[in-house]
């Protein structure tokens, strides 16, 4: 048996088949209808208070699954459930628990919001990240700067839904070892994108890839039967390094089609794996602050999105934009030490190289003019090989 259960932020398990034969997720939330049936936004937030249970969840999924407002204990007892249901049937199964919790615009519920927040803070971002509520809202957020932001509210309240993060999951730990299942269940805990606070002059994810990009780090933890204890592994690797690893893990044969290497083997004794990790930046809300100056842009989201088909309302990018948000992509490589960032401008690529070691956010490209050569001639054959840019 193999199940899903998300929140708003897991729709896409919904629009792309990946397998799994029970799904306990919303519908499309890119979807002009969706948005239309939950009506202005200071009635939606208004009525998502009154739709957190089970009448909402069935009868109005628009407001119960809303858009910025995780479920977190929710889903824990949904989850908690559904392994209680599995734990005395005599088959493997696997639950993928995918949250919104700290994610923007970082809502958490009583008391987690209250337990960073100075007593006397007087400002909007009192138990939400504020100014987030409208497509133009969210535009010109990301198109400002550190000074007009709160950031070190923020960030509490970014603390805040970590820490409610964390006891979900202790709570759903505890209930694995209650159900008798905790030696021979493994538990991952991972992510698909981490956060920018300004670290890189704007805040989001996927942005941009300067340096030591925050949004680009993601949690891997895996704990289980074989798996070496109190490692915390080093080296770089990458997202798709994971299906092998668990593959190894599990003795189960590893496919030769896939792009991804086991670190099973490694993992004991924290080896380098020697391994170079590929990135490349999202699609912009609007104009990122910190650009080069002769980057590729192209419209704000508002502009870049139609409705090819009025039937289903599902919006998505316009194809006239596509060969230009290709094209306006920042390319990276990145072994333990450097980084190698590809800027594509209107006056050709522009690189910029970062020794993640001793100086993560300051272009030392000048300086190391033949790991430059070296990492761009990998990264431009990585770039090439995509369909998408050939």
């Amino acid at each position: 048996m193999t199940s899903v259960i998300s929140d708003w932020s897991g729709s896409d398990f919904k629009k792309i088949n990946f397998g799994f034969q029970k799904q306990s997720v919303p519908e499309d939330q890119w979807n002009l209808k969706l948005l239309l049936r939950q009506g202005p936004a200071y009635l939606r937030f208004f009525l998502s208070l009154f739709t957190h249970n089970r009448f909402g969840k069935y009868f109005l999924p628009e407001i119960y699954y809303l858009a910025g407002v995780p479920l977190t204990s929710h889903l824990g007892r949904e989850c908690r459930q559904m392994v209680s249901n599995l734990a005395g049937k005599k088959q493997p199964f696997l639950i993928n628990l995918f949250t919104s919790t700290t994610h923007v615009p970082f809502g958490s519920r009583y008391p987690y919001y209250n337990l960073f927040t100075p007593k006397d803070y007087q400002g909007d971002s009192r138990f939400i990240m504020s100014d987030l509520s409208t497509p133009e809202q969210i535009i010109e957020s990301q198109e400002s700067t550190a000074e007009n932001h709160d950031i070190s509210q923020i960030i509490n309240l970014y603390d805040s839904c970590v820490r409610e993060f964390d006891d979900e999951v202790g709570k759903i730990v505890e209930h694995i070892e209650n159900c008798g299942l905790s030696e021979n269940t493994f538990i991952v805990i991972y992510s698909d994108h981490g956060t920018d606070f300004f670290e890189t002059e704007c805040w989001g994810q996927g942005n941009t890839l300067i340096g030591n990009d925050p949004s680009a780090r993601i949690p891997l933890i895996i704990c289980g039967p074989n798996v070496p204890k109190n490692v915390k592994f080093s080296h770089v690797c990458r997202s798709i390094d994971f299906m092998p690893t668990m593959l190894d893990l599990l003795g189960m044969e590893i496919p030769n089609n896939i792009d991804g290497v086991s670190l099973a083997p490694y993992l004991a004794d924290n080896l380098n794996p020697n391994l170079y990790a590929y990135q490349e930046t999202g699609v912009w809300m609007g104009s990122i602050p910190g650009l080069h100056p002769d980057q590729i842009t192209y419209p704000d989201i508002i502009e870049l999105l139609t409705i090819p088909d009025i039937k289903s309302g599902t919006l998505v990018i316009d194809e006239k934009y596509y060969s230009t948000v290709i094209k306006a992509k920042n390319r990276s490589i990145q072994d333990d030490r450097w980084k190698l960032i590809y800027i594509p401008t209107y006056n050709g690529p522009v690189y910029q190289l970062y020794d993640m070691k001793n100086d993560p956010y300051r272009d030392v490209n000048a300086l190391y003019p033949e790991i430059v050569e070296a990492l761009r001639q990998k990264l431009e054959a990585w770039i090439q090989s995509s369909p998408l840019d050939s």
